[in-house]
């Protein structure tokens, strides 16, 4: 399986999280609580899923780590440049 670019990876993360977090605020402005608990496991469900996706997909391109905490440019495993 070919790994997916970073820069992919950090783009579709920011997506499910936004979607999740808008279907959570959709189902509380609903105001009735079948679509507030329907909105709600949606939510929840997309943002689970992606920090399932972050977990599995956000490693280095080099060594293949997880980079869960990245606060540089270099990849604190195997010290290659990220970008």
């Amino acid at each position: 399986m070919k790994p997916i670019p970073l820069s992919t990876v950090q783009k579709l993360s920011i997506t499910f999280f936004m979607i999740g977090v808008i279907l959570m605020v959709l189902g509380i402005c609903t105001g009735t609580m079948v679509g507030l608990i329907i909105l709600m496991v949606a939510g929840w469900i997309v943002l689970i899923g992606d920090i399932i996706f972050i977990v599995l997909f956000f490693r280095c391109p080099h060594c293949g780590e997880g980079l869960v905490k990245i606060r540089s440019d270099y990849c604190p495993h195997c010290g290659n440049y990220l970008r």
